[in-house]
């Protein structure tokens, strides 16, 4: 192996050990590992001197003392015009380590990780890159941010509205167990409550591609809700529910909607129970509510339906005979 050559290889193993390297390198290296035992022991080397350095981060490097650790087992003897390459071998060696050191430090401090869980309240957190992630009730969340390599992961269970800034700055990816939700677009909502047997993801703008590990999935764009069954593994496509991000924005816009659905998704945003009384639950509505308390939204209700109002312990009675 030349000089270059070995100087090559030790730079592309500090590259793989901090998870630098593209596909081309890491097809390279693995190559050269291939090609003899002693390759592959080289590189073995090399991560377990990584990995013993990452549980003593907080030690005084001493340059001085390292050298003279290092320089004592540099022969510099001519041995049959071997000197200068006994001599490559340890600068390079060197190289690889101070590659490593530097990586790793420059690593520390630059990816973060975040932890949110939502009990009985909607949470809105701002990320560094300035996305928002809007998190439902009873829902739980861990970021992993990378600021370096412009990359971070959500990993969801519950619900929550995301929302990428314009200049989309990160690569994002929302992962539900074994399904990946990767932005293409702006905002988006995932709906993926353990118990549940299905997997919603919902575009409100852009574009996001949806697939499980190891196929090629689907891209869904505004306007339209991916389903995912978890037992079959299948995607259904439908029109996306202008609503679906209601709990953090509490607007509602309705079209010709029955009133038992209506009532169905107040009940959840706002959480308290909300019954019907009476041949009523199909009456269809036209309607905006844009940030209102529950009882405003109530109160048009009725009166644009000619129904009755009655609040007790339990909740509020929506009550009468038929539509208008």
């Amino acid at each position: 192996m030349s000089e270059k050559e070995e100087f090559d290889i030790e730079t592309l193993i500090a590259k793989f050990i901090t998870e630098e390297c593209n596909q081309a390198e890491i097809e390279q290296l693995e190559n050269w590992r291939s090609q003899s035992e002693e390759n592959e022991k080289y590189v073995a080397d090399a991560l377990k001197i990584f990995e013993r350095a990452k549980f003593a981060v907080d030690e005084k490097f001493d340059s001085t003392e390292a050298w003279k650790k290092v320089s004592a087992r540099i022969d510099t003897k001519p041995k049959g015009g071997t000197a200068f390459i006994g001599f490559w071998k340890a600068a390079a060696g060197l190289i690889l380590i101070a590659a490593l050191s530097y990586l790793f430090f420059q690593s520390l401090g630059l990816k973060e990780e975040f932890n949110f869980t939502s009990e009985s309240e909607v949470q809105i957190h701002t990320l560094p890159d300035q996305t928002t992630i809007a998190l439902n009730r009873e829902s739980v969340s861990k970021v992993t941010y990378n600021e370096r390599k412009n990359t971070g992961t959500i990993e969801l269970s519950g619900e929550a509205l995301i929302s990428i800034p314009e200049d989309k700055k990160v690569i994002w990816q929302v992962k539900v167990e074994e399904l990946v939700i990767e932005d293409i677009g702006t905002e988006f909502n995932v709906k993926a409550y353990p118990q549940s047997d299905e997997v919603e993801v919902s575009v409100l703008s852009g574009e996001v591609h949806i697939y499980k590990l190891g196929t090629e999935g689907i891209n869904i764009s505004a306007g339209e809700k991916a389903s995912f069954n978890k037992t079959t593994g299948e995607f259904q496509v439908d029109e996306a529910d202008r609503n679906v991000a209601a709990y953090q924005s509490k607007v509602f816009s309705y079209e010709n909607q029955p009133l038992e659905k209506i009532v169905t998704q107040l009940s959840e945003v706002y959480q308290i129970p909300i019954f019907l009384d009476g041949d009523i639950g199909n009456c269809t509505l036209t309607v905006n509510f844009e940030n209102e308390e529950l009882e405003e939204v109530i109160s048009i209700i009725a009166e644009t339906l000619g129904l009755e109002i009655r609040q007790t312990e339990e909740g509020i009675t929506l009550s009468g005979e038929g539509c208008f």
